[in-house]
């Protein structure tokens, strides 16, 4: 069958939902064999929509298939006419598209075979030793979310610390007087590193307990903050199935390096200059 566009594939989203509640879109999309559409005999399958549906872009993949699949269908007729006059015109023995076959056959069969071999050498020894690297790089840190009141005059931050003394919540405080855009939120920062933060302010906030808030104004590029830190937690690397994919495009490029070496050794290949002469192994011609 003939794929969808990638090209019309950017109108499916305003108008697939304005067809989601055509006939077509009640039929069962588990078969695979479930034919949705007939065209001059040939028939299209869910099977057809699910592998155009996989060639859009992600964003267009997380819309429900039957909200997709009329505009889908409609797309995949178009592409079977097409395919259809086409091979009433003769192309399919036209030289020029017999040699793009061709060399569309050579990609694809280069794809799978290097796909599959990728797929054999890549060990779980390979993956551990990458796991072990990406921990290394990515270490455990610590992070504290915070809350902080931002205002102009070390005056103004003094002031709200003695109300914090007698007893004000914070996050009432920093809605009230903050000049932050944290401020609707209470002044909540949430969870951030040390590093994250201007200095003093990253510094300063790691040093406070849990629960506590800072006993002087903190002076930063923004003004005068009041900091208070609600919680402290420390962020381990990613557990090794969460980055598999990541591990295994790591360890792609080593594997891919062997397979080749392998492939060009002993086989037989001769290079050719401009003028048409053998080149030898360095590339360069007879020296005679």
């Amino acid at each position: 069958m003939t794929s969808l566009s990638p090209r019309r594939a950017l109108a499916l989203g305003a108008a697939a939902f304005a067809l989601a509640t055509a006939p077509a879109a009640a039929q069962s999309l588990t078969d695979p064999d479930h034919v949705v559409a007939t065209v001059n005999g040939t028939d299209i399958t869910v099977e057809d929509v699910q592998v155009a549906v996989s060639q859009l872009g992600p964003q267009l993949q997380q819309i429900p298939m039957e909200m997709v699949l009329p505009t889908v269908v409609d797309q995949l007729i178009t592409g079977e006419l097409i395919r259809e006059a086409a091979l009433e015109a003769g192309l399919d023995d036209d030289a020029e598209v017999q040699e793009q076959f061709e060399r569309a056959r050579t990609s694809i069969l280069q794809e799978a075979w290097l796909t599959r071999e990728i797929d054999e050498r890549i060990t779980d020894a390979m993956l551990e030793t990458a796991y072990q690297a990406y921990v290394e790089e990515n270490p455990s840190y610590d992070e504290v979310s915070a809350r902080h009141i931002l205002v102009e005059t070390e005056e103004e931050a003094a002031r709200l610390i003695e109300e914090l003394d007698a007893g004000a919540d914070f996050a009432t405080l920093a809605s009230e007087h903050s000049t932050g855009p944290s401020a609707a939120r209470g002044g909540d920062l949430g969870y951030f590193a040390e590093g994250d933060m201007v200095e003093p302010f990253g510094e300063t906030a790691f040093s406070l307990e849990p629960g506590s808030y800072t006993a002087e104004p903190v002076e930063t590029q923004f003004g005068w903050h009041v900091i208070l830190v609600e919680d402290r937690r420390t962020v381990d690397p990613e557990p090794m199935e969460a980055v598999r994919g990541q591990l295994v495009s790591r360890v792609q490029g080593e594997v891919v390096g062997q397979i080749v070496e392998d492939l060009r050794d002993g086989a037989e290949i001769q290079l050719f200059g401009p003028d048409g002469e053998p080149l030898d192994a360095e590339g360069e011609g007879d020296s005679q």
